[in-house]
């Protein structure tokens, strides 16, 4: 269950000491990073913590300079060894760059959450996750719905390696209970995967019962039946959900995800 932590306002006063209290706790989660900086858009540092010993290049240049070539890197993607599927500032990157990895995550406010050090490729899920949670947005937050462990679990991989907390379900009724708890808790889920045949109660009667409670959730219906975009929207009355057929591949998982946590802004 996803709780809002008391310290998780970003309108707190004492905003620098809160967020220099949270990389400080994820410089200590993650013995591979050496310096973790909280910086917004126009590259002033927000909060940092390092190590006193790091492993890294990261002496050879000041934090200022690291910033700004994360960022440049960010906007112009390809210069150097970058493993990320999308583009923009709302991307997670991660950078080889001067004997040191780069690790750039979106934060609410337009702001960035930067890490360096010499990371072991299979620990980026787990640094992402720990920023996830010190740094919860309602957009890294999911729940995969579906009464097949096999497919809640292929999912869930797929989330957390993009940085997601994910929660799952294996009914409708136990969805509906997650989000009632989340929000009674003050908290949101960002996003909703769900199947459309289950027993019991089936992904439309479950998504009318928590659309109410959170009308903010994203809903991407999974389904193996021929269910047109227009017939699906009919009966949930919200042309905005998605859908996924099954069987579908992770790089459509991974596209699908991409344009609803990116929407492409209206004119």
């Amino acid at each position: 269950m996803f709780l809002k932590s008391k310290g998780n306002s970003f309108s707190t006063p004492n905003i620098e000491t809160d967020y220099t209290s949270r990389c400080k706790t994820i410089l200590a989660e993650n013995k591979q990073l050496d310096l973790v900086m909280v910086t917004d858009k126009y590259a002033n540092i927000m909060a940092k913590a390092a190590r006193q010993l790091p492993q890294s290049s990261i002496r050879q240049l000041s934090p200022e300079d690291i910033v700004k070539t994360a960022l440049r890197t960010n906007i112009a993607k390809g210069a150097f060894n970058v493993n990320s599927p999308t583009t923009g500032i709302t991307s997670n990157i991660h950078v080889q760059y001067n004997a040191m990895d780069i690790i750039m995550y979106p934060l609410e406010n337009d702001l960035t959450l930067i890490a360096i050090g010499i990371v072991d490729p299979g620990a980026i899920a787990d640094i992402y996750s720990s920023v996830g949670r010190h740094f919860p947005t309602k957009l890294k937050k999911a729940i995969i719905v579906d009464d097949e462990e096999d497919i809640r679990s292929s999912i869930r991989e797929v989330l957390k390696k993009r940085g997601f907390d994910v929660e799952t379900a294996e009914s409708g009724p136990a969805c509906v209970k997650a989000i009632e708890n989340a929000t009674s808790n003050g908290a949101e889920y960002g996003m909703a995967i769900m199947d459309i045949r289950m027993p019991g109660m089936d992904g439309f009667e479950a998504y009318k019962k928590i659309h109410p409670i959170s009308p903010n959730t994203k809903v991407i219906f999974i389904t193996a039946f021929e269910y047109t975009q227009e017939e699906i929207a009919k009966k949930v009355q919200n042309n905005n959900v998605k859908v996924l057929r099954k069987p579908f591949t992770r790089a459509d998982l991974l596209q699908l995800i991409t344009d609803e946590t990116n929407p492409t802004p209206k004119e």
